[in-house]
């Protein structure tokens, strides 16, 4: 058989030393204790094992305790239906998201012989291990009467986090491995409340709102200072637009500032530190006289969601509002097609209302990071119901749903939802459908499509 027929049967390739098996053994206890009918603690230990890991560091145990008090038992607070309070401390564990990372990756070569050589791509690393997320939550129940509220104060740590990184080539015989490379922390809050309007048998009411932020921070990591996320091919392969820095947060946008465009359709960047030299090359980004600054960042300060239930008669109307608020996102669709360079053949240039005209430079900058705001009505639904008397039938239900029908946002992207994490560059092959970067939030990549708008009619018979 020649190299080509071996390889196309599946006998070679560059996962051929990776099982496609994928094995997971776990062991769990746990315990509940009652104290005074008010007082609940509870705990729990798992010891779990897995072959997408290292074969030195498949194993790992995760505790959790914790603790609620029912105050209202104690205090008998009047009016009070609710008071609770608790806290709880747990340790998960999370794996890759595909088999054989731990595994070296070589690449085929196929000599004019008909000779099969291999190259290493990929150096293995037996001792990648567990990614842990530790978490430590205060949380407080309240309601009466007609409201309820509950609110969630976190602190999660995650540890050991698993990414591919470039290594040294003298020590592993490849520039690339996957490592547990550092350590994230995340302070968040989550507000919940809940209001019974009006609960008349001829009209109801019922509305509710969660407000949540947080705040995410690289505690450590294999360098001081990283940019990441290159914005791919056709010529910007080497612009990376995220820069992760230890002590600082996650998502932060890095590059230049645009001013404006020359005479020559070049872009006019600014010379941020005022030093009489402009510093922009992608070489000099994190060189302390490099004139780039954070330009946004990829998560938001503020999210909300508001529910709406509401009866009329025989009338029914579900309401969902979402928000997010305080993130920009790069627009890599203006990034590649909005300048009018001499190497870009499609027709199908992206015209908004922040294009720059005479701009004939396809160059990263500020100007293609735009605030990604957005308050949209998420889900509309409104039904009625109708008696059949004399009929087969008892009742006919009619609805109607509207998925995204109201969007108010001032992005001109596709879609300008929180970004979270990267799958990676589209124009050269590099996108990682299954092994995204935590790292690298804030990039609306080429890949993405439109947020849907839909219209469904239902019709419910019940006989």
């Amino acid at each position: 058989e020649t190299a080509q027929d071996l390889q196309n049967a599946g006998f070679i390739g560059a996962n051929s030393n990776a099982s496609p098996d994928d094995k997971i053994i776990a062991f769990f206890g746990r315990a509940n204790l009652t104290i005074n009918d008010g007082i609940f603690v509870n705990a729990s230990v798992r010891r779990e094992g897995s072959t997408r890991l290292g074969v030195d560091n498949r194993w790992g145990i995760f505790p959790a305790f914790g603790v609620g008090v029912d105050l209202n038992k104690y205090l008998s607070l009047n009016n009070v239906d609710l008071f609770n309070v608790r806290l709880g401390y747990g340790v998960t564990g999370s794996l890759p998201g595909q088999n054989g990372l731990s595994q070296e990756i070589r690449t085929i070569n196929n000599g004019a012989d008909g000779s099969v050589t291999t190259t290493l791509a990929r150096a293995a690393n037996p001792d990648l291990k567990w990614e842990e997320k530790n978490e430590t939550n205060l949380g407080v129940e309240f309601a009466s009467g007609r409201f309820g509220a509950t609110l969630d104060i976190y602190n999660r740590t995650i540890e050991d986090f698993i990414l591919e990184r470039t290594v040294d080539v003298a020590v592993f015989g490849v520039d690339r491995r996957v490592e547990n490379a550092g350590q994230l922390s995340t302070n968040g809050i989550e507000l919940s409340l809940e209001y019974d309007v009006t609960n008349d048998p001829s009209f109801s009411w019922t509305t509710g709102i969660v407000l949540s932020t947080y705040k995410t921070t690289l505690d450590e990591f294999v360098l001081d200072a990283q940019t990441r996320a290159g914005l791919g091919a056709p010529g910007q392969n080497s612009t990376d637009v995220i820069r992760v820095a230890v002590g600082e947060e996650i998502g932060n946008i890095w590059g230049p500032v645009f001013q404006g465009v020359d005479d020559s359709g070049n872009a006019i960047l600014a010379d941020i530190n005022g030093d009489g030299q402009l510093n922009t090359g992608q070489a000099q980004a994190l060189d302390e006289n490099a004139d780039f600054q954070i330009l946004g960042n990829g998560i938001p300060d503020l999210e909300l969601g508001w529910t709406n239930q509401i009866s009329i008669g025989d009338w029914t109307i579900n309401a969902f509002f979402r928000g997010a608020f305080g993130h920009s996102l790069v627009n890599t669709f203006r990034a590649f097609y909005e300048p009018i360079i001499a190497s870009q053949s499609s027709y199908n240039y992206v015209n908004t209302s922040l294009r720059e005209p005479n701009l004939s430079e396809a160059r990263f900058s500020s100007l293609y990071v735009e605030k990604a705001d957005f308050f949209k009505l998420d889900n509309l639904t409104i039904g009625r119901t109708f008696t059949l008397p004399g009929t087969a039938a008892e009742s006919i239900g009619l609805s109607l749903n509207f998925r995204n029908p109201i969007v108010i946002t001032s992005y001109t992207g596709t879609d300008p939802e929180p970004s979270l994490s990267d799958f990676g560059s589209v124009g050269n092959g590099d996108v990682q459908s299954t092994n995204a970067d935590v790292l690298s939030p804030g990039l609306d990549r080429r890949n993405n499509y439109f947020s849907s708008r839909s219209v469904t009619l239902g019709v419910n018979i019940n006989f």
